[in-house]
Formats: C-alpha cells, sequence, structure tokens
C-alpha cells in the first residue's frame, strides 16, 4: 500500500494533508490554493483510491455535502511506514 500512496504525487499529497478530519474542499484549497473544478477532480479521485483501499474513511456518510474523511486505522499504520522509510 505504500507503493501505492509513493507512485502518485497527487495521491501522496491528498494522503500527506489529511492529518486531521477535512471535508474534501478544505483539502483542495490546502493542497492547491486553488479550488477550480480540475483540482477537485483531482482530490476527488485520490479520496475515492483511498476509500477504496480503506485507507480513509467517511464519518458521515449519509451527507450529501461537506462530507468529512478521515484516516483508518490502518491509514494511520500505513502513514508510520511512509515516514519510517523516508527517514
Amino acid at each position: 500500500m505504500v507503493s501505492f500512496i509513493k507512485r502518485g504525487r497527487n495521491r501522496r499529497n491528498i494522503f500527506e494533508s489529511l492529518n486531521k478530519p477535512s471535508i474534501h474542499s478544505e483539502l483542495t484549497r490546502k493542497i492547491y490554493g486553488k479550488t477550480s473544478n480540475t483540482y477537485f477532480n483531482m482530490v476527488s479521485r485520490g479520496l475515492s483510491e483511498f476509500k477504496q483501499n480503506k485507507l480513509i474513511v467517511v464519518v458521515n456518510p449519509k451527507s450529501k455535502t461537506g462530507r468529512i474523511y478521515k484516516k483508518t486505522k490502518f491509514g494511520k499504520l500505513v502513514e508510520q511506514e511512509l515516514k519510517y522509510l523516508e527517514s
């Protein structure tokens, strides 16, 4: 799973920026400083991939807007492994 994150620059940026529960637009502004559709789509795709791989979870899945994303226990383990490999 570590290689999955390291292979994509956008995935890596999104994963590293998700250090606290955040909504989609907060992540987009934090990473890219802008909120254009192009950046929204890149963050959306990354979040979807992380959800499929059980790295993150949606805290409020019934909400249509303002969904809050946070790392799972598995996601936190992968984050620790990334930090270990970089040091």
